[in-house]
């Protein structure tokens, strides 16, 4: 049996199934209330994922040598509640199952007690760095993929849509600078901002957001100009979308849905 691994940042059972990572929230991390914001939680997963895929050896530096990378095409979390300011939570990742074309990954974090206060569903598809098409995963050895039979409360959905024939409301924004990662791509995470920065500050002090679903469809560059497409979910007029679109194409689409606080406290 392979022994455990652990270093200063994260720990991994024996079969390098599940690797688990914890945080101290910093006053510098939080939103206005105080809150870890639902960004920095899609972010600790993304980078959760990224430690455990170097890990299994397929991480960047070795899909790498086969001309490939990883891009995130789907995100959901579910948020139970959001850790307070100098709190320590813990975030632990497995891969549910994969094809040749992508991986589905799961999460669940929890707070210092070990209690659940989030669910996160991922799909992750291998592209080829050269083309940015959709590469065959089989080129990676398969038993590097350790599939854990762990139960993911956080449904499969299907990819957002705006309520056909419904109001919309549009806006744009020049992609700049500081939206730009070390692929020369607009950074996840600035998508997310740019679509929770449509409301003021004082909805948010109001109403938290339990459930976030993304769907990353064409990449953004430094420079593109896009417009922000906004209306009631197709099938769930209680969730909202805002459609960020690209020219003639769809890029990213980042569906929402809110609870009033009151009913959490």
């Amino acid at each position: 049996m392979t022994e455990k691994i652990q270093s200063d940042d994260f720990t991994v059972d024996e079969n390098k199934a599940i690797l688990t990572k914890s945080w101290f929230l910093t006053a510098g991390e939080t939103d206005a209330r105080g809150l870890m914001p639902v960004t920095l939680v899609a972010a600790r997963a993304i980078e959760t994922a990224t430690e455990h895929a170097n890990v299994l050896g397929i991480g960047y530096a070795d899909l790498k040598e086969h001309r490939m990378g990883w891009v995130l095409a789907r995100l959901t979390i579910e948020m139970i509640r959001y850790p307070h300011i100098n709190e320590t939570y813990t975030m632990s990742t497995w891969i549910e199952g994969y094809n040749r074309r992508f991986s589905d990954r799961c999460f669940e974090m929890t707070d210092a007690e070990g209690n659940t206060v989030a669910h996160i569903r991922s799909m992750w598809v291998a592209i080829d760095m050269e083309t940015r098409t959709l590469a065959d995963l089989a080129q990676v050895e398969t038993d590097l993929y350790p599939v854990v039979d762990r139960a993911c409360p956080v449904a499969k959905d299907r990819a957002p849509m705006i309520e056909k024939g419904a109001p919309v409301e549009t806006g744009s924004y020049t992609f700049k600078y500081c939206d730009i990662d070390f692929n020369r791509h607009v950074n996840t995470i600035r998508y997310l901002d740019l679509v929770l920065n449509l409301r003021p500050l004082e909805f948010y002090d109001r109403n938290d957001i339990d459930r976030l679903s993304v769907s990353f469809d064409h990449e953004c560059h430094f420079g593109e100009t896009v417009r922000l497409i906004s209306g009631p979910a197709a099938r769930e007029p209680e969730s909202s979308v805002t459609e960020i679109h690209a020219g003639d194409r769809r890029a990213v689409a980042v569906k929402l849905h809110f609870t009033p606080r009151e009913r959490r406290e």
